[in-house]
């Protein structure tokens, strides 16, 4: 029985992210990469500043080996909503996703809104907390797709200054016409981020 396919090979989005990064990377620019891996799940994602108030790119790349994959693009406004204390990063932003799903062999784009904040406990800056939401209804949902909705929860503990480790939980949806909500995600991950 052959499996499912699950879109573009992993080389081809890996050269994409790379050629990405080298491109448009600002001398300046603080930048970044994201790895996780579940049992039957994988999602690469890369990073950078493209101006120094805060205004971050970000291309990723996620594939489930049974239900699909999702592409994205995304632009958010990053920075420190508590200034006078225990920092505390928020990000605004949207990101262009373009979704293959494996079990009703349907593709479609969308433009997801979303937020995302991120913190150390206070008293021990090597333990983190942070997390993403990110929301497309059907008026930024196109082709056949009617809705999507992604989110993160994760637990991170910073083994260098620019290098954590961390245990996630990440729910991912989509709904097309005529089908009920599919789910191309929802358990556990583990993953690092570095910054560069």
């Amino acid at each position: 029985m052959n499996r499912p396919t699950t879109g573009f090979p992993w080389s081809i989005g890996l050269t994409v992210l790379a050629f990405w990064l080298v491109a448009i990377r600002p001398v300046w620019a603080n930048s970044y990469l994201n790895l996780n891996v579940s049992d039957r799940a994988a999602r690469v994602s890369l990073g950078t500043d493209l101006t120094s108030s805060g205004l971050v790119g970000s291309v990723g790349y996620f594939t489930h080996t049974r239900r699909g994959s999702v592409a994205d693009a995304g632009l958010s406004l990053v920075a420190n909503a508590n200034p006078g204390g225990h920092a505390i990063w928020v990000g605004l932003g949207a990101r262009a996703l373009f979704v293959d799903s494996s079990l009703v062999h349907e593709s479609a784009t969308a433009l997801g809104l979303g937020a995302s904040v991120n913190t150390t406990w206070v008293g021990y800056n090597r333990i983190g907390v942070g997390g993403h939401v990110y929301y497309a209804p059907q008026v930024t949902s196109f082709g056949t797709a009617r809705s999507y909705l992604e989110y993160e929860a994760r637990v991170e503990y910073y083994l260098l200054r620019h290098g954590r480790v961390y245990l996630a939980y990440r729910h991912i949806g989509v709904s097309y016409a005529g089908t009920p909500t599919l789910t191309l995600d929802s358990g556990l991950n583990v993953g690092f981020r570095i910054s560069f």
